[in-house]
């Protein structure tokens, strides 16, 4: 089988979602990256981590990458290979906010694709994807790169995307175990119509600033009604280091569900990273500082 399928190289973007009032549709991606290097050889499907997640992530068939890969075949009628091995170098911190699992699924779905080329193309792994993930927001930035828009129409995802000016953003991961799972649960079952009026009406204000760097408005388009209240009190400090970085000049929300903070086209991020990392000392807990580049490229594959 290695003889037959050449070995390749699969790279995937950090991302950040939600963006405020963008709940669940907007996302944008960071010059942050997971890669696994992909051998189609031996028996068996077979995991290597190195860097975030090593020592913890499982190394066989239950690691979320295998599962996506075994899934895609499926669902496309690809013939599995015998034996596969993903040599992994992970820079996205799991359960961060930062499109951990988005990233796997995406590697495991490409890498599934490209054992037959006619499936290897982004509107199938945005498809597969998304169905894995159960939602479009992060895997769409991590496929598209830039700013993404994600919607479902007639049964299919559809994106909307937007190139950005390079600029910089200051994310703040502090040491809260908070998943996805339980984010999701704290949300409201249903919402007020004057809720979902406010964010509809806020979601230009963060395309628009975006597209012309102007913070003000975009700080503008970060007021949510329909995730943040219900998931900040589940972050000590995560409230308090929003208004920080607003307040030294950034436009600040939740990355993702959480738990960490973004705050995009900081004046000086040293002291937009300073400002925030105060609240959750405050609040007694750790954290870790990323200085991050947003990009306008997305997942990248290569034939070694």
């Amino acid at each position: 089988m290695s003889d037959e399928i050449p070995s390749i190289q699969i790279r995937v973007p950090a991302t950040s979602a939600n963006l405020g009032a963008g709940f669940d549709c907007l996302a944008v991606a960071f010059n942050l990256w997971n890669q696994a290097n992909i051998e189609f050889s031996g028996k068996g499907y077979r995991v290597r981590v190195r860097g975030e997640g090593e020592g913890i992530l499982p190394e066989d068939e239950a690691n979320l990458i295998v599962k996506a890969f075994l899934f895609t075949l499926e669902r496309l009628g690809i013939k599995a290979p015998k034996g596969v091995l993903f040599d992994c170098e992970n820079h996205i911190p799991m359960g961060s906010g930062m499109g951990s699992s988005a990233a796997a699924v995406l590697i495991g779905v490409i890498a599934a694709t490209t054992l037959n080329t006619e499936f290897e193309n982004k509107d199938t792994w945005l498809q597969i994807s998304a169905e894995l993930e159960g939602h479009a927001d992060n895997v769409g930035a991590a496929i598209f790169g830039g700013l993404v828009a994600v919607r479902k129409s007639c049964g299919m995802y559809k994106a909307l995307l937007f190139d950005l000016q390079p600029d910089n953003a200051v994310l703040l991961l502090p040491a809260v175990d908070l998943s996805t799972q339980a984010a999701r649960k704290a949300l409201p079952k249903t919402v007020s119509m004057a809720d979902a009026v406010a964010n509809i009406s806020r979601v230009p204000a963060i395309l628009e600033g975006f597209r012309q760097g102007d913070v003000d408005l975009l700080r503008d388009g970060m007021i949510d009604c329909l995730h943040q209240p219900y998931r900040l009190p589940l972050i000590p400090g995560a409230a308090e280091a929003i208004v920080a970085a607003n307040t030294s000049g950034a436009a600040a929300a939740l990355s993702g569900a959480g738990p960490s903070v973004v705050a995009f086209l900081p004046a000086d991020g040293d002291v937009t990273a300073d400002a925030m990392g105060s609240c959750f000392e405050a609040a007694g807990l750790s954290y870790r500082v990323f200085h991050l580049e947003m990009i306008n490229r997305g997942a990248q594959v290569t034939r070694l």
